[in-house]
């Protein structure tokens, strides 16, 4: 039988193409990846006649379909970026990542596959995963959709003393054209923000940007184009002033973090005025209270507009939250998957996801992924490699799995650890983190009690990891030895075969595989869609892992 094209967006590193390409059943044709660290560890471990596009906006599907004919299956994790009105620091108010979901649909839509996978963040679901209503969506979404918008309270910026003059003035010109106030720097208004969150030492904090300040002042008067308000432009140029003082006397005006806060913050809401404006967003009204100015806008659920457009488009869906640890990944990590099947296709089938192959006392642990490894020093030259033999624990399924028969070992790679991180290592006890250290430990943390239980994390051989993200910035470390995981130990716990190759910095090869979807996990979900299309694999993932020998840690 023929196998099944598959293009895949979003590829990051490949862990989802990789779980597709485990079922012996599919041809990948294509993929869609923008970091250029992630696209090279893509083309290492894919076939040569992938293509790999780097902007999803910008990809022909009529092309597409010309050269390799019609795509069976679309696969990939749309980015998307929960939003708060808390953040009240952010400077834009729509999320580009969001956006990329509808690229996602874009795709399904015009290549009409048999089949899609997408792969996403948990809480995809929630209420701060949203799209603001465009002026031009009504028909679509409320009409066609039947999705019904809500209308939210969304924060454009602090009040000041100008705040109210500033919202009468967007409220009486509604065909304003706002890039003619708005300040033409945005690292001018970062380094404004920057002198704020410095206001205890002020001087000081100046005293280090001299050569910025003066290259500033320079320029000035050409910052804008048109002042919105006399009083606004009477502020702007006291700062200039006041800049200037300081430079020829090292004295600066106490009013100067107060003008500083009414520029930034009126230019804050310039901005998000001016992206409402020029994304067509359906502005209802504009407003101040007591602490805020803010924009009522109507909102829409992200993954309620996904399934009832991909519904709208023919395709029966099920979506659910699948921890990887279920489906033989040495981790705990929990993500939403949504598939869909054309229904015309069905035969009567129902659309669900994979259920679990192991139960969590059956759980692979970090010993399993790689206690094998322990008697191989990891180097810090990112292009070291090592012939290897005599692994240990082969007759473990997981580690059978991983190992393979490669005779060379790629990517056990560490970073280099400070002095105090080492007495941090050898200070934690298996399951232990930043929290269980002694309080003089933890005194280069400005504030150590808001860090993170995954920092500093010992793992314990005897169960699964955490959630696998950076483990080089969350300090990782091995179970056993005073060491940080490893880039391939950290690989191995996401299910990446030793065959499977990373490029790129360490840094960059640790966040490919913290992005990653497992490729087990993917194989899983593969394997289940690839029943509904009537496709049966010979070698499924439960006999792979399904049987083992319970192989425990000891100490």
């Amino acid at each position: 039988m023929k196998k099944l094209s598959v293009i895949d967006l979003f590829a990051g590193a490949g862990g989802l193409s990789l779980g597709f390409q485990q079922t012996n059943k599919v041809d990948i044709k294509a993929a869609v990846e923008n970091n250029k660290y992630a696209k090279k560890s893509y083309e290492r471990n894919h076939p040569q006649n992938v293509t790999i596009y780097n902007d999803i906006r910008q990809v022909d599907y009529d092309e597409l379909t010309e050269r390799y004919g019609e795509i069976d299956i679309v696969i990939g994790g749309p980015p998307c970026q929960g939003f708060s009105n808390a953040n009240r620091q952010k400077n834009e108010l729509i999320s580009t990542n969001n956006q990329l979901v509808k690229e996602y649909i874009r795709a399904i839509q015009e290549l009409a596959p048999k089949a899609f996978v997408m792969e996403n963040v948990k809480m995809m679901g929630s209420s701060k995963h949203k799209f603001f209503l465009l002026e031009n969506e009504h028909e679509e979404i409320i009409d066609e959709l039947k999705i019904l918008p809500i209308e939210e309270k969304v924060t454009l910026g602090q009040v000041n003393i100008l705040s109210q003059h500033l919202v009468d003035f967007l409220k009486e010109q509604e065909d304003l054209n706002l890039r003619l106030y708005l300040l033409d720097s945005k690292e001018l208004l970062s380094k404004f923000n920057s002198f704020i969150r410095n206001r205890n030492n002020i001087s000081q904090y100046l005293s280090k940007n001299l050569s910025f300040l003066k290259k500033v002042l320079k320029k000035w008067d050409s910052y804008h184009q048109c002042y919105w308000n006399n009083r606004y432009r009477e502020i702007w140029f006291n700062v200039k002033e006041m800049l200037e003082i300081f430079i020829q006397l090292g004295s600066i005006n106490p009013d100067f973090i107060n003008y500083l806060g009414i520029i930034t913050e009126t230019q804050k809401i310039l901005w998000k005025k001016d992206e409402i404006i020029s994304n067509g967003i359906e502005l209802v009204d504009i407003d101040i209270d007591a602490h805020d100015v803010f924009a009522f806008l109507k909102t829409y659920n992200v993954l309620e507009y996904i399934e009832r457009k991909l519904e709208s488009l023919g395709y029966i869906t099920d979506k659910k939250i699948l921890n990887a640890a279920d489906f033989g990944v040495p981790q705990i990590r929990e993500r939403l998957f949504l598939i869909g099947v054309r229904d015309e296709l069905l035969n009567g089938k129902e659309v669900q996801l994979p259920q679990k192959v192991l139960g969590t006392e059956e759980y692979f642990t970090a010993f399993h992924a790689f206690s094998d490894l322990e008697h191989i020093i990891p180097d810090k030259n990112v292009s070291t490699n090592y012939k290897i033999k005599n692994l240990l624990n082969t007759d473990h399924p997981l580690t059978r799995y991983l190992n393979g028969d490669v005779q060379e070992l790629y990517n056990h790679i560490i970073t280099d650890s400070t002095e105090t991180a080492l007495e941090r290592f050898k200070a934690l006890g298996q399951g232990e983190n930043f929290h269980d250290l002694k309080e003089e430990q933890k005194s280069t943390y400005s504030d150590p009690g808001r860090t993170q239980n995954t920092v500093y994390q010992r793992l314990q051989y005897d169960s699964p990891s955490g959630t696998v993200l950076n483990v080089r910035k969350s300090m990782w470390i091995h179970p056993k030895l005073d060491r940080a995981v490893s880039i391939r130990e950290a690989a191995r716990l996401q299910s990446f075969p030793d065959s499977y190759v990373f490029c790129g910095t360490k840094d960059a090869q640790y966040q490919q595989i913290g992005n990653a979807v497992p490729p087990l996990l993917a194989r899983a979900v593969a394997e289940k869609v690839l029943e509904l299309l009537g496709v049966e694999v010979e070698e499924k993932l439960s006999h792979l892992i399904g049987k083992h020998t319970n192989v425990l840690y000891c100490e």
